[in-house]
């Protein structure tokens, strides 16, 4: 049975250096960084210096739909066709960032977080999304990077929103670099039939990637969350992504941690608790499955 690897999305440390990102989560434990998808403030050689130094790896991109920068939408179901050629371009920029670093794949949204209404409709969005994922998807493909579309649940966001959604969005586009991804605080609340179920439905061809956090969006193991099981889900449909921790603290927002307003303390001792509790849970979900 392969172990999966867990790493961390570098977006919790908010405006934290790589280098000092990266000591965190080798100190901590961790097999690597999911890298906020700014391309811009990265050099290659730099990035895979400090990975290599410390004997981490990047797994993914994780695109940020929309940018820091409010004008900068990157909306692939956007009604104006000169942004979603912006949008795409910017997926584009992601893929060569991963191809860059190591990474396997580009996490990527297909309407706006923290915007849950659509442009048009759902329908005409969809509609757009799809157009503007197969031409990025084809770029994707020729430089051998998986985009995973992340589902993320009806208060936050438009379009698509459980993991049938993505796996319906991803056989419209039709290209084998197109495919899915999970995160589990969304999860709970879209998966009617539990996020185990949803795993096991969508299969090791579609399910490619895994943002982690608890039921309360803590670390994993402080809430309630049947981690156990979710981890056995994953063995059992002999799951190839990466496990990425995308926790918050109690009392914390998104908007906090971009802004760098989480304590390093605080932060740090709940991911090496998720993280330890993690590896826990797999073992004995490994001893279910043998």
């Amino acid at each position: 049975m392969k172990n999966i690897g867990i790493y961390v999305n570098n977006w919790i440390f908010g405006n934290c250096s790589l280098s000092e990102v990266a000591a965190r989560a080798a100190r901590i434990g961790f097999d690597g960084i999911e890298l906020v998808g700014e391309p811009a403030i990265y050099r290659v050689d730099e990035v895979n210096k400090i990975m290599g130094d410390l004997g981490l790896r990047v797994q993914s991109i994780c695109g940020m739909h929309p940018g820091p920068d409010p004008s900068d939408l990157r909306a692939l179901c956007h009604p104006d066709a000169s942004e979603r050629t912006k949008a795409v371009d910017y997926v584009k920029a992601c893929v060569d960032l991963a191809k860059g670093v190591g990474g396997r794949s580009v996490l990527v949204v297909p309407g706006l977080v923290g915007q849950p209404a659509y442009f048009v409709s759902r329908e005409e969005d969809w509609k757009r999304a799809v157009e503007a994922l197969a031409s990025a998807g084809a770029y994707a493909e020729q430089a051998g990077i998986l985009l995973t579309i992340e589902p993320i649940n009806r208060y936050e966001v438009g379009v698509v929103y459980s993991i049938d959604d993505a796996i319906r969005m991803a056989k419209e586009i039709d290209s084998p670099a197109v495919r899915v991804m999970g995160d589990t605080f969304h999860m709970q609340i879209e998966e009617g039939d539990g996020i185990p179920a949803a795993i096991r439905r969508a299969g090791r061809y579609w399910l490619q990637h895994l943002h982690v956090a608890d039921n309360t969006r803590e670390a994993p193991g402080m809430g309630t969350m049947p981690w156990r099981e979710i981890l056995r889900s994953l063995m059992e449909i002999g799951y190839e992504g990466g496990i990425s921790c995308e926790p918050l603290p109690r009392g914390s927002s998104p908007y906090d941690a971009r802004q760098g307003r989480i304590p390093a303390e605080k932060l740090d001792a709940e991911l090496a608790y998720g993280l330890r509790f993690l590896r826990e849970e797999a073992k004995i979900a490994g001893r279910f499955l043998s």
